[in-house]
């Protein structure tokens, strides 16, 4: 028995020294009385999501579990489907530490935005902003994350970018961004959207006093401009707390849109105007241009890739140099002459503003070659070209001794008659067809006078030969022929 029990400490002993938990003993007064303490809250969620992932049978996301004590929740382009957006919703309902939910790149069905929904509905949520871009939402979908935008108290950002919302996604969205009173920035970039959905917005923005930031590129306002765009900045203007930044690039906005801006650029208080990658022509953005001078709160204007010429966008630089507010004018993708880039350097060196253009274009105009004098060195080319010396005449000589004679004038005929019979010049036909045609005077005749004057600034060393003195015959007696013998 001694040795039983020495083998039992000894078992014991050696349990302790492997780091096993050694469980004291209560008693029998502490084990009949023994209460299981509650279980603890778990406030990030965590414990929520595992719990239904396992129920629901989904893989957990370990970067969510990572980022659950984190203020942002990053899964951009993580493949988050409908289901596992319900449990992610669920984890977030109650935490306390995570305030932007970024699920770009997850194309979702319309149940996730009810799911997104009921995460906004939550009252002590710190959820402050929810971006929801490119996951191929639609009008159904609008639908159900109307109710959760209209009653949420916590958010500030709603990003809609790069999905299928239209004119009825945004009407259906109308009332709950008139009702929301903590909602700054709007971004519905990319969303087909047109005339309908401009007005919808302009209802809404008469009551909402809290957004700041509309963005609205990349859809179809260009449609009936005077009902949807132009509603839409009139109503804008007139809000107490103003648009500081709008956004309407790449929206194929025309002339018709070049009036609506100019008065609102100097009746509202905007501070950030994106107007790139449109259809302004050179008249629109010399209209534009006004308000750009005008306008007292304007400090960055991005108007590149418009169909400008280079003097519009002279003129739009000058209307930056009258704007006491203007810090910044992108002009991406347009190329200007070199009086624009003095201005420029000027308004950079004494007020720091940043202009940003594509190129310059120098200022020299594409000349052909000059043929007047291309043909004339051609002619004189011809004359000199034979090999023998006698043959070789100088085209100018022949029209030094026309304008020595006081010919001013002459039918091609008698030209080409003094040229190749009387000099016996070695020139082509062709060749005489051309000059007469560059050197024409009136009643196609040729003009001597402009053919030599154009010759002598060519080769100003030519001058007409001496004259060659005949020699005179000598007198003496004639030889007599020898008459041939006969035989």
């Amino acid at each position: 028995m001694s040795s039983a029990a020495g083998a039992e400490e000894d078992a014991v002993v050696a349990v302790d020294e492997c780091g096993f938990l050694v469980l004291s003993d209560p008693g029998l007064e502490g084990a009949f009385n023994l209460r299981v303490p509650p279980p603890k809250f778990d406030e990030t969620g965590l414990s929520a999501y595992k719990e239904l992932c396992r129920s629901m049978k989904l893989t957990p996301i370990h970067r969510f579990l990572r980022q659950l004590n984190e203020g942002v929740v990053d899964l951009k382009f993580y493949g988050v489907r409908s289901r596992t957006l319900r449990a992610i919703a669920q984890a977030l309902m109650y935490n306390p530490t995570v305030h932007t939910l970024d699920l770009t790149g997850n194309w979702m069905s319309p149940e996730a935005a009810y799911y997104m929904a009921e995460l906004l509905l939550r009252e002590n949520i710190a959820l402050q902003h929810l971006i929801m871009k490119g996951c191929n939402l639609n009008p159904r979908a609008a639908v159900m994350l109307a109710e959760g935008v209209e009653l949420n108290h916590t958010l500030q950002t709603l990003v809609l970018a790069d999905n299928h919302l239209g004119d009825d996604g945004v009407l259906s969205l109308q009332e709950a961004l008139a009702v929301n009173d903590k909602l700054q920035i709007l971004d519905l970039s990319n969303n087909h959207l047109g005339a309908v959905a401009a007005s919808s917005l302009a209802k809404a923005l008469q009551e909402n006093q809290t957004i700041e930031v509309l963005r609205l590129a990349g859809n179809n306002l260009y449609e009936d401009t005077a009902k949807g765009l132009q509603t839409l900045l009139r109503v804008i203007q007139k809000r107490e707390k103003p648009i500081q930044v709008l956004d309407l690039a790449w929206n194929a906005l025309n002339v018709p849109a070049a009036v609506p801006l100019r008065v609102f650029l100097v009746r509202s208080a905007v501070q950030q105007l994106f107007l790139n990658n449109n259809r302004f022509p050179g008249p629109a953005i010399d209209t534009i241009k006004v308000g750009v001078a005008k306008s007292k709160t304007l400090q960055h204007l991005k108007i590149g890739f418009n169909p400008m010429e280079p003097h519009n966008a002279l003129n739009l630089l000058h209307a930056a140099q009258a704007s006491s507010t203007l810090q910044t004018l992108d002009l991406d993708g347009i190329r200007v002459h070199t009086d624009f880039i003095k201005v420029q350097k000027r308004l950079e060196e004494s007020r720091g503003m940043e202009i940003t253009i594509e190129g310059t274009l120098s200022d020299y105009e594409i000349k052909g070659p000059n043929l007047k004098e291309m043909m004339l060195k051609r002619a004189r080319f011809e004359g000199f070209k034979p090999k023998r010396k006698k043959r070789k005449k100088d085209f100018g000589h022949l029209l030094l001794q026309l304008a020595e004679n006081g010919i001013e004038t002459m039918l091609p005929e008698q030209f080409t008659e003094a040229a190749m019979k009387k000099k016996k010049i070695k020139i082509r036909e062709e060749l005489l067809r051309a000059l007469y045609e560059e050197f024409k005077a009136k009643k196609s005749w040729v003009d001597v006078t402009s053919m030599l004057e154009c010759y002598m600034k060519l080769f100003p060393d030519t001058v007409l030969p001496p004259p060659v003195l005949k020699k005179k015959k000598r007198k003496g007696k004639k030889k007599k022929k020898k008459s041939k013998k006969t035989k």
